[in-house]
């Protein structure tokens, strides 16, 4: 079995400047002008012109990050961050979702020192019929006492009898990072037993060691990896384990693939600006961070930029952006809507952290344009998709809502 660990050893020494790093160790650093709020339950209401309403969906014990498709059941797997992946069916009673098995407890391996930090993501393997393997992405558990070693990494699994084996569980790549913070994890299969995974620029504020820019670190990147008879074929044959499809990215904390195999990438920004970004999956783009942020030059003194600056060839920039204001603070990525509500499709569902305002960027004359859907007033960690293809929205407090369109009195059957 290949197994890999990817050192960043080199990145470290250079941005440390061959001192400070490997003695007393420093405080790890938040991003500047950010403080978490209290993880409290808001409730989710949206009151606009859209058409939409919020309902109550289901409660877990936990942040949830992910649902996914059963894969014999008609039921949905609900992924959490704190490792925790859990079997929800619809309830004949009332008709609503309930919790009805534990596919799997990573809790004991899985790393939840920071917020950031958790079970991030989970795909099958294509050929999961015949091997019964699921791969995960998260943070490795370590000692709290450090920010050291924080490491992200990428394994897979085997399925017995509906359940994870957590003997089988096996590490295929590990990427050391240095903070907390900033960990992407996303992994999405994009057919011919190929794969591909998001990763952070590792943390801290303005990308301290550098690596949004830096073509030998895989941190700050989409990846690409071969999966296929339960083992790591290394891209494009070399020897290593995976490719760097895109980069120049900060937090890409969701990302998705459209029918024209378009990738949608949710950045999340540092103090001015959050961002949407979309490029042919394959056309390799450098998104421009710590250099651009949104459609702005950085400017580390000066902080927030007002005026765009003029776009960077060897840059591509986003086709959306919005500033902090009215209570935004980080990009929640969502899906390309080919489902859903009526309201809602040809178009990319994204939304907001603190606000809970909640777009769909829509192509309206040729120009990619952000169409507000409404502010549910809870705060947002993610979307899912649920049993009967309802659109779901995770709050930071472990509830799930169900985001419908309002039937009038003629629809009623």
């Amino acid at each position: 079995m290949n197994k890999y660990t990817i050192i960043l050893v080199s990145t470290l020494l250079l941005s440390c400047g061959f001192a400070g790093c490997f003695g007393e160790e420093k405080p790890e650093e938040e991003e500047k002008g950010f403080t978490w709020p209290e993880q409290v339950e808001k409730g989710c209401d949206i009151s606009n012109e859209s058409g939409l309403e919020c309902n109550y969906y289901a409660m877990v014990n936990s942040t949830p990050v992910l649902t996914m498709d059963d894969p014999i059941d008609d039921a949905i797997w609900i992924v959490h961050l704190d490792g925790y992946i859990t079997k929800w069916e619809l309830s004949t009673e009332d008709g609503l979702p309930s919790q009805t098995s534990t596919v799997a407890d990573l809790s004991g391996i899985v790393s939840r020192c920071h917020h950031e930090q958790g079970l991030l993501g989970m795909e099958f393997d294509e050929d999961f019929e015949t091997t019964s393997r699921v791969l995960l992405v998260y943070n490795e558990n370590k000692t709290c006492e450090t920010a050291r070693n924080s490491n992200v990494v990428l394994s897979h699994a085997k399925m017995i009898d509906g359940e994870i084996d957590i003997e089988s569980i096996e590490v295929l790549i590990t990427v050391n990072k240095s903070n907390r913070n900033h960990n992407g994890g996303n992994i999405l299969s994009v057919g011919n037993n190929m794969y591909i995974w998001s990763l952070g620029d590792g943390g801290g504020s303005f990308d301290p060691y550098d690596n949004g820019q830096n073509a030998s670190t895989i941190l700050g990147t989409i990846q690409m990896i071969h999966y296929e008879n339960e083992t790591i074929v290394p891209v494009n044959g070399s020897n290593e384990p995976s490719y760097t499809l895109h980069h120049g990215l900060r937090n890409p904390w969701r990302i998705d693939i459209d029918s024209n195999q378009n990738l949608w990438i949710a950045d999340v920004g540092q103090l001015c600006y959050e961002e949407v970004n979309v490029v042919p999956l394959m056309q390799s783009s450098n998104f421009g961070w710590s250099e651009r942020e949104g459609f702005h030059d950085v400017d580390f003194e000066e902080g927030c930029y007002e005026n765009r600056s003029e776009p960077d060839p060897k840059f591509t920039d986003p086709i959306i952006e919005y500033g902090h204001e009215n209570n935004h603070c980080s990009i929640i990525g969502g899906y390309w809507m080919d489902w859903g509500p009526e309201a809602l499709r040809d178009a990319y569902l994204y939304g907001d952290f603190c606000s809970g305002q909640i777009w769909a960027a829509k192509n309206i004359d040729g120009n990619w344009t952000a169409v507000d859907v409404g502010n549910v007033g809870t705060m947002i960690v993610g979307f899912g998709k649920g049993i009967d293809g309802e659109l779901l929205i995770f709050s930071w407090a472990g509830t799930i809502y169900q985001l419908n369109e309002i039937q009038s009195d003629l629809d009623l059957p």
